[in-house]
């Protein structure tokens, strides 16, 4: 107690000099010459702690699914990019000018002839390779996080008597 009111006796005797003072006072110990002050704070710009951040999320990522769906969409859209691939089915693969050309038909039994470099499907799946039996493509799609990945996908010549 003895030193509490020796300090504070202290503090009242010394000459008016305040401890927050812009320019160095020689009055002062080293340690209080440098003192630093607090950065502001925008208080309106912080996030609420307990509120969902899933929105924020949500938000930025469907900007960012939004941005790459446009560059997925960098070609001339063709008809057979309105049907999922589901509904297609392979009918035949057979041999045209030395190349492989596949026939399929959408759920209206309307046909259609395929060349490699073609598009199907919804997820922009171009078609890569064509086999005795099977069309193989290349979709891309969008991940969860919205970055373009490429997604293998084949069509197989099903049967006739399945």
């Amino acid at each position: 107690m003895k030193r509490l009111a020796g300090l504070i006796l202290c503090m009242v005797l010394t000459p008016s000099s305040s401890v927050f003072a812009a320019e160095p006072d020689t009055s002062l110990p080293d340690a209080m010459q440098h003192m630093v002050t607090a950065p502001d704070i925008d208080f309106l710009a912080l996030r609420d702690p307990f509120a969902s951040y899933l929105p924020t999320v949500v938000s930025s990522g469907r900007s960012v699914v939004a941005e790459n769906q446009l560059r997925l969409s960098n070609h001339e859209r063709e008809e057979l990019e309105n049907f999922d691939l589901e509904s297609l089915r392979l009918v035949a693969i057979f041999s045209m000018g030395g190349e492989r050309v596949a026939m399929i038909e959408d759920s209206t039994s309307k046909g259609y002839t395929l060349h490699r470099g073609n598009y199907l499907g919804k997820h922009n799946g171009r078609i890569e390779k064509i086999t005795d039996d099977t069309v193989f493509l290349v979709e891309q799609v969008l991940n969860p996080a919205g970055d373009i990945i490429d997604r293998q996908v084949t069509l197989t010549l099903n049967e006739v008597n399945q």
